[in-house]
């Protein structure tokens, strides 16, 4: 399958063409694939007994803490706080974190279209399996309307974690980053091309297309111009759509593809 950033804007991913058989349960079993079990986080134990002056515990309180606020920028007195260890002695411990390949971590918008731009990194859990268990947030909560709030970070993990595994073989080369200003613009995340040209993305939960949806991305154009190349809502709906030329609505599931489904032990799966 050709990665996601090398269809956008051929034929190979046209809006009203793009379509999704998933619904909310579907994307929360690819976003979540499972707990994971009491094996695993022994596991987890006995590798961080061989690292030298760490407290195994307490990387887990670590990573429960970042758990419970997925794609949160990295705020140390924050974490800290939470996860019951000195701020001071913290930055090894989330070093280590990456180290493990347990979280990665997106970086704050250095383009020269960004003004003002919080340079923090957003935490992204590469084992979202382990990181929901450590969460304690429970699975019915997730796919009721009023767990969205606490969805859409995860579907938002999802959608960058794909993008990162995709970048080391997709043939147009790209970065990733979320752009957060201090005059209020958001952007969830940032797909920036060699040449400097750039695509916009938000992820939502939303089932259905509103104009609300483009709002930052159609701030981020005015300002960006021709070198925003598409600005995209990604969300939980059936169907792409053309807002207006350079904005679209897309399923989800335009990161695997348009046929596919879904394996509910382990995420995707091609058909």
């Amino acid at each position: 399958m050709t990665a996601f950033v090398a269809r956008l804007g051929t034929r190979a991913l046209a809006p009203p063409e793009a379509y999704s058989s998933w619904g909310i349960a579907d994307y929360l079993a690819a976003a979540v694939p499972g707990e994971a079990d009491n094996s695993r986080l022994e596991e987890l134990r006995t590798r961080l007994r061989g690292q030298r002056r760490t407290d195994p515990e307490r990387v887990l309180a670590l990573l429960a803490a970042l758990a419970g606020a997925p794609m949160a920028e990295v705020n140390l007195a924050r974490v800290a706080r939470e996860a019951g260890i000195p701020v001071t002695t913290l930055p090894p411990y989330v070093d280590l974190l990456v180290d493990l390949g347990l979280i990665r971590l997106l970086p704050g918008a250095t383009s020269s279209v960004a003004k003002r731009a919080v340079a923090r990194p957003r935490v992204v859990l590469a084992d979202p399996g382990l990181a929901y268990r450590l969460s304690g947030i429970a699975r019915a909560e997730l796919l009721e309307v009023s767990g969205r709030r606490r969805l859409r970070p995860l579907l938002l993990n999802l959608v960058v974690n794909q993008l990162i595994d995709q970048a080391g073989d997709s043939s147009v080369p790209y970065r990733l980053s979320h752009l957060r200003e201090r005059n209020g613009l958001h952007v969830d995340l940032l797909i920036e091309l060699d040449d400097e040209s750039l695509y916009a993305v938000e992820a939502r939960t939303a089932s259905s297309f509103r104009p609300h949806q483009f709002r930052s991305l159609e701030a981020l154009a005015a300002r960006a111009g021709a070198r925003l190349r598409a600005g995209i809502v990604l969300h939980t709906a059936p169907r792409g759509h053309v807002f207006r030329p350079g904005m679209w609505a897309l399923p989800l599931s335009v990161l695997w593809g348009s046929d596919h489904s879904v394996d509910l032990a382990g995420g995707p799966r091609r058909k």
